[in-house]
C-alpha cells in the first residue's frame, strides 16, 4: 500500500516539473555597455530596422538541450540566433515586447522586456532550467511517516468493514446481503479539473464517472475562448499566409475543447488506473488587422485525444491524475478533486 502511494505521489510531481522547469532568472535581464552587433549579415530585420543583441545565457542546460531551444516573439518580431559555448545569441528587433522559449522536454517560458530595447545596443539575460532528478531524503523520510499514519488509519477501518461484515451475515434474508454488500463496495463521482499543457496554456472541466471493481468516467475541458477553434486562414512558426506576411495586430488567442471516456480498473481497495480516448482541438490563433484570424498549425492540434491516469478515494474525497495528448502533438497534465457518493 505504501509503494502505490508513493508511486502516485512521485507521479504528480514528476508531472509538475514536466510542465514547470524553465525560468529566466529574476533581475537578470540588462543592458551590457559595449556589447554590440559586430555581425555584418545580421545588422538589420526584414523591415531595415537595426537588430539588438541579446545574449541568453544558460544554467542547467547541456550542450544539446540549448540547440533545442526555440524561441517566438509577437507577430511583429524578427530575430536570428547563433548557438554558443553556454549561450545563444539572439539579433532580434529592438521593438519586441516579449520573448518566449520552449523546449519539447522541458517545458516553456515568457519573458517580458521590462524595458524598451534599443537597435545595435547589447543585452544579457540567464535562462535557468529548475527541473531536479533527485528526491530529497528528508522529504521522502517524512512522507513515509505520514504514509505510516495513513496506513494505520487503514487499519482502524479494515477492522471496523470487518464487524460490517459479520453484521452482514446475520441479516434475515439473502436478499438484504446483497443490498448492503453493493451499496459499500460501489460508487459514483463528480469532480473538478484544471489541466496545464506543454505551451503553458489552461483548461478546466468536469469528471463524471462510477466505479466498482471496474468503472467508467466521461470527461469534459475547456479554456471557454472559442475564437481559434474556426480560423479563415493557417501559417506556421513563420507566420506567413500562402507565402505572404499579412498584417497582424500582435494579439494571440488561444481555444481548447475536448471530450473523452473511458474504462477504471481498480488496483486495490482505494486506487483504481483509467485509460480513455476522445476528441479534442488545442489551437493557437493571431489577428489581423482585417479582424480574421491565422491559425499556427505548428503549436495546434485536432484529433485523437489518448487518456491514461490514476484516481484515489480517500473516504468520500476523489483525487485524481491524468496524463492527456491530443495526436501525441500537445501534452496536457489534468489534476481532479471532488466527491465519490
Amino acid at each position: 500500500m505504501k509503494r502505490l502511494l508513493l508511486l502516485l505521489m512521485v507521479f504528480a510531481g514528476w508531472a509538475y516539473t514536466a510542465f514547470a522547469q524553465l525560468e529566466v532568472k529574476p533581475g537578470s535581464f540588462k543592458e551590457v555597455p559595449g556589447f554590440v552587433n559586430i555581425d555584418m549579415d545580421k545588422q538589420t530585420d526584414d523591415n531595415d530596422q537595426p537588430y539588438a543583441v541579446l545574449k541568453v545565457k544558460t544554467e542547467n542546460i547541456n550542450d544539446k538541450q540549448r540547440r533545442e531551444l526555440k524561441f517566438q516573439g509577437d507577430a511583429r518580431t524578427f530575430f536570428e540566433m547563433e548557438y554558443r559555448d553556454g549561450e545563444v545569441w539572439l539579433f532580434i528587433s529592438y521593438y519586441a515586447t516579449y520573448l518566449k522559449i520552449s523546449h519539447p522536454d522541458l517545458s516553456s517560458t515568457e519573458f517580458y522586456f521590462p524595458f524598451d530595447m534599443k537597435g545595435k545596443k547589447g543585452y544579457e539575460m540567464v535562462l535557468v532550467n529548475n527541473s531536479k532528478s533527485d528526491i530529497d531524503e528528508q522529504k521522502v523520510n517524512s512522507l513515509m511517516e505520514r504514509l505510516d499514519k495513513l496506513e494505520s488509519a487503514t487499519n482502524e477501518v479494515a477492522a471496523k468493514t470487518e464487524q460490517n461484515a459479520q453484521n452482514l451475515a446475520n441479516a434475515q434474508t439473502q436478499t438484504e446481503v446483497v443490498q448492503v454488500i453493493q451499496a459499500t463496495d460501489s460508487y459514483s463521482f463528480l469532480t473538478l479539473n484544471v489541466s496545464y499543457n506543454s505551451y503553458g496554456k489552461l483548461a478546466y472541466g468536469l469528471t463524471l464517472g462510477s466505479m466498482k471493481k471496474m468503472g467508467w468516467f466521461v470527461s469534459a475541458l475547456s479554456n471557454f475562448n472559442f475564437k481559434a477553434l474556426s480560423t479563415d486562414y493557417e501559417c506556421g512558426n513563420d507566420f506567413l499566409v500562402d507565402g505572404v506576411y499579412p498584417f497582424y495586430t500582435g494579439k494571440e488567442v488561444y481555444s481548447s475543447l475536448s471530450i473523452t471516456g473511458g474504462v477504471m480498473f481498480k488496483l486495490v481497495d482505494e486506487l483504481a488506473l483509467r485509460v480513455g480516448a476522445g476528441y479534442g482541438m488545442r489551437n493557437t490563433a493571431y489577428e489581423m488587422t482585417d479582424g480574421k484570424y491565422v491559425k499556427n498549425t505548428d503549436i495546434s492540434a485536432t484529433g485523437v485525444e489518448a487518456v491514461v491516469g490514476a484516481q484515489y478515494k480517500l473516504g468520500k474525497l476523489i483525487v485524481s491524475l491524468d496524463m492527456v495528448t491530443t495526436n501525441f502533438k500537445i501534452f496536457e497534465a489534468k489534476l481532479g478533486i471532488g466527491m465519490g457518493y
